[in-house]
């Protein structure tokens, strides 16, 4: 069992692999989230759907979550974010929950505050101020501001754990940002959705570790076909569009190589791999770009970095 006390103050960088799946649900991998837990601090980059569960499941101290950042607002990445206000606050935390984003994240977040706001009166009226103080019940909005497309920008910086945010090309989605994670000299970035471009290879450079989006082009191709047999064209046509703006593993090796990273870890794995011959698949051809390590991302994965 993790002591969460002691992840909270032992010098280190801890990262959690909460949801390493995209948007088709199966019963293997949940959707996008990581938590980055270091110095005292304790935030959630995404909270996909079905994903906040893990935090619970991993034993993670929801008490004392700081804050959220949210790379865009695709429901994969937003669904669980009422569940993460809600019940961080049911589990101790005292404070307001702070959710960074790029811009309309406060309509995002209002949205959650009028969907959840007969249940936190529920649960005012229920145990009392005391036991669940109103002003911690709904979250607060805080937005991105880029001023420099092409530079990263400091936002979070708080008992040594730095967070920049940069722009990503997620194309319609406007605006959609990565995240650049710093603390005890350690790296990591978190891509969020987008395709490879040159100013992401500039913010993924020198990291420890990078958890990078992917999707298999090849499988969704073959998935698209099979849907067209079975005269689901819509379900065709997004199988086919969704990889113009997205990475596959082939691209997301190279975005590794030439940022010149010490980890690739794939996350918003798609297709579903519910089998050991599609994960193969998948990742056949990676370790030809990149010969650094590489990890198939799987849910509640744990990495540990100690401080330079």
């Amino acid at each position: 069992m993790i002591s969460q006390d002691k992840i909270l103050k032992d010098g280190k960088l801890h990262v959690f692999l909460l949801g390493s799946g995209g948007p088709i649900n199966n019963d293997k991998r949940v959707a996008s989230s990581i938590a980055v837990i270091a110095g005292g601090e304790f935030v959630l980059i995404d909270v996909g759907p079905g994903a906040y569960r893990n935090v619970d499941v991993m034993r993670l101290p929801a008490a004392k979550l700081s804050a959220i950042f949210l790379t865009h607002f695709h429901s994969d990445h937003i669904g669980d974010l009422g569940e993460a206000n809600m019940l961080s606050w049911v589990n101790g935390r005292e404070k307001a929950l702070e959710i960074y984003g790029p811009e309309g994240v406060d309509q995002v977040v209002n949205g959650f505050i009028i969907a959840y706001k007969f249940d936190t009166g529920y649960r005012i009226a229920h145990h009392g101020k005391d036991t669940m103080p109103p002003e911690a019940g709904a979250p607060i909005s805080k937005t991105i501001i880029i001023k420099d497309p092409n530079e990263r920008e400091l936002f979070f910086d708080r008992n040594g754990l730095k967070a920049y945010a940069f722009e990503v090309d997620h194309s319609p989605v406007k605006p959609a940002i990565g995240y650049r994670i710093e603390y005890g000299g350690r790296i990591i970035v978190i891509t969020g959705d987008t395709i490879k471009n040159d100013n992401l290879i500039k913010h993924c450079a020198n990291a420890d570790i990078l958890f990078s989006e992917s999707i298999s082009f090849e499988m969704l191709n073959n998935l698209a076909e099979g849907a067209k047999k079975f005269n689901l064209p819509r379900y065709a046509k997004i199988l086919t569009d969704i990889q113009n703006y997205h990475m596959s593993p082939k691209i997301a090796a190279e975005l590794a190589k030439e940022a010149e990273v010490k980890k690739l870890v794939f996350v918003h794995i798609t297709p579903p791999l519910l089998k050991d011959i599609a994960e193969k698949a998948y990742l056949k051809g990676v370790s030809d770009i990149y010969d650094g390590e590489i990890i198939l991302g799987k849910d509640c994965m744990k990495f540990r970095l100690n401080p330079k």
